[in-house]
C-alpha cells in the first residue's frame, strides 16, 4: 500500500500545481487524452530479437517512456498528472496489478520527470538559447539523460539496500540502459522536433521572442 499511497500524493502535488481546468483548454483538451491512450500502447510494445530470452532487461528492445517529452512541452507538474493514469491504464488495466502500476510511476515517471526537469532547467539556465540547442538539448539530452540518471539512481538505491548480489550482471545492466536511454532521447527529440516545426504552441518551453530574435 505505500507504494500506491505515495504515487497518489505525488499525482494530488502536481495536480495541485496544475488545476484540472488547464485540461479543458486547447491544446491540452485532447494532448492530454492522446498522450495517454499513445503512452499506455506504448509502454506495452517490447518487440525483442530472434533468439532473445523474453523479459530480459538488457535485450535490444523497443520502449517509449514519453515522461522527458512531456515535461518539456507542458512542465513537470502536467507531466505528471498525465503520466498517473498511463500507469495505471498500461500496467494495472493492461497487466494486472497496483503495486507494479504503482512502481512503474514512481520509476519510470516520477524520477525520469525530475532528471529531465533538472537537465532542461541546466541548459536553459547556461547554454545560449538557439533553435537547435532546445531540440537537442530539451529532445534528446534531456531525455537521455533522464534515463541514465533514473537507472542509476535506481541501481544505488539497490546497492545500498543489499539487493544487488554479487551475481549482478552490471555489464548487461548498463548496455540495456544506454540503449534504452539512445532510444529514448531519439524518439523524444524527433518529436519535439516535429511539435516545434508544425505545432511549436504546443511546447511550453520554447519562447519564439527568444529563440527566433535574431
Amino acid at each position: 500500500m505505500i507504494w500506491l499511497g505515495l504515487s497518489i500524493a505525488i499525482f494530488l502535488g502536481a495536480l495541485y500545481f496544475s488545476p484540472p481546468q488547464i485540461f479543458t483548454k486547447h491544446p491540452l483538451s485532447f494532448l492530454a487524452i492522446v498522450s495517454i491512450l499513445f503512452l499506455a500502447i506504448a509502454w506495452n510494445v517490447s518487440p525483442t530479437l530472434p533468439g532473445q530470452a523474453p523479459g530480459k532487461f538488457y535485450g535490444l528492445i523497443f520502449h517509449f517512456y514519453g515522461a522527458s517529452l512531456l515535461t518539456a512541452m507542458f512542465g513537470p507538474a502536467i507531466a505528471l498528472t498525465i503520466l498517473f493514469p498511463v500507469a495505471f491504464l498500461g500496467v494495472y488495466v493492461i497487466q494486472g496489478g497496483y503495486v507494479e502500476a504503482s512502481q512503474h510511476y514512481l520509476m519510470v515517471c516520477v524520477l525520469p520527470t525530475f532528471f529531465a526537469y533538472l537537465t532542461i532547467q541546466a541548459i536553459q539556465k547556461y547554454i545560449p538559447k538557439h533553435l537547435f540547442v532546445l531540440i537537442l538539448g530539451n529532445g534528446y539530452v534531456a531525455a537521455f539523460m533522464s534515463v541514465i540518471l533514473s537507472g542509476s539512481f535506481l541501481l544505488l538505491v539497490r546497492m545500498l539496500l543489499g539487493d544487488a548480489a554479487s551475481s549482478f550482471d552490471f555489464e548487461g545492466w548498463l548496455l540495456g540502459l544506454i540503449i534504452i536511454a539512445f532510444m529514448e532521447g531519439s524518439l523524444s527529440g524527433m518529436l519535439l522536433a516535429i511539435f516545434l516545426i508544425f505545432r511549436p504552441n504546443w511546447v511550453s518551453t520554447y519562447n519564439e521572442e527568444a529563440y527566433m530574435s535574431r
